[in-house]
């Protein structure tokens, strides 16, 4: 039986999208697999048990039937934290491999998605490090590549983690720097003992959010068209420009909310003319009848907030910063780009796997 730790430099760059694809590549090649988060930051239920969110997706995707409390037994929480930093041995890795060790049960492999950073659940007894070293695990190492030396942190992680490294993946790499990347950064780290898996560019589909969950972080009320609230947005603009302007901008950009005041009737119909998934209205200003019937005959949902443009943009770049992976076309769409962007040779040549 195998274990593989996917750990990250980064937050948010991609670990659940990672654990995913590889997970499904791994069944559609025979492989009995388990699922494990080790820390839980996003609690929710799965029959009747607290389990983190990222946790309850995998189970759904891959089909697993292993306990909730096994799968993600640790859940963060001010109160844990707190007895940490007063001393208390909470044994919290202890509990993880207990739990592992159900997990591991007649699979062939567990993946294991770390925390946000390697370093990070060091205060609980609970770094990357050291549930590698107790389990005896490989590594996946995940990098967003935005900082301008980026290998610095990879090559930190191989100080740290060492051969059990199985190789990197990069992840949400602008298309202007993979030149740069396969050029110069990929040889380097090959010549310092860091193979690379795969390059993923940046899709803004798997950044995209359902205009019900906008709604819901902004505290906006849709008023037309609640029917396409399911519908993804990919982009955001804000209409603070004249009107020629303005439908020249908006024009260039596809599958977009526009954010604008609700004073602002002009933006309004310049943004509903052109290919515009959503109109976010700040201020708490409603548009008037002509705006309403336009976005309906077009089925453009208008959400009204009360805040003003700057904080709705500040939150929008927050909410996008932060998205999770919860919608099954984004799934689908993760899971077939580390398919066909990984080199699963590399991987299981490491992991000594054979199809």
């Amino acid at each position: 039986m195998k274990t593989l730790f996917i750990t990250s430099t980064c937050n948010y760059c991609g670990k659940t999208l990672t654990a995913l694809g590889i997970g499904k590549k791994l069944q559609a090649d025979g492989f009995k697999i388990g699922f494990m988060k080790m820390l839980g930051k996003f609690p929710t239920t799965m029959s009747g048990e607290i389990i983190d969110s990222d946790a309850s997706v995998a189970c759904e995707v891959f089909g697993l039937n292993d306990a909730p409390e096994d799968i993600s037994p640790i859940i963060i929480t001010q109160d844990i934290i707190a007895q940490a930093y007063d001393g208390d041995n909470l044994k919290l890795d202890e509990k993880f491999i207990k739990s592992h060790t159900k997990i591991a049960k007649d699979k062939d492999i567990v993946i294991v998605e770390g925390a946000g950073l390697f370093g990070e659940g060091s205060v609980l007894g609970l770094s990357a490090k050291h549930i590698i070293e107790k389990l005896n695990a490989d590594a996946i190492v995940i990098d967003n590549c935005e900082r301008e030396i980026f290998a610095d942190e990879l090559l930190m992680s191989k100080d740290i983690l060492g051969d059990s490294i199985a190789g990197l993946v990069l992840n949400q790499v602008e298309l202007p720097k993979l030149d740069y990347i396969q050029r110069r950064v990929l040889p380097f780290l090959e010549n310092n003992g860091l193979k690379t898996l795969g390059v993923m560019l940046k899709d803004p589909f798997l950044m995209s959010v359902t205009i019900k969950d906008l709604a819901e972080s902004l505290g906006g009320e849709i008023i037309c068209c609640k029917h396409k609230q399911v519908e993804l947005v990919e982009r955001f603009s804000v209409g603070a420009m004249n009107v020629e302007g303005a439908l020249s901008y908006f024009r260039k950009i596809r599958s977009k909310a526009v954010i604008t005041g609700g004073d602002r009737g002009d933006i309004q119909l310049a943004a509903l003319e052109t290919n515009t998934q959503c109109l976010i209205l700040t201020g708490n200003l409603y548009p008037n009848d002509v705006i309403i019937a336009m976005a309906e005959e077009r089925e453009v949902p208008i959400m009204v907030v009360r805040s003003d443009t700057l904080t709705v943009v500040q939150r929008v770049e927050d909410i996008m910063s932060t998205m999770r992976i919860n919608d099954k076309r984004k799934i689908d769409r993760a899971i077939q780009l580390v398919n066909d962007e990984l080199n699963f040779s590399i991987l299981y040549d490491h992991l000594g796997l054979a199809k």
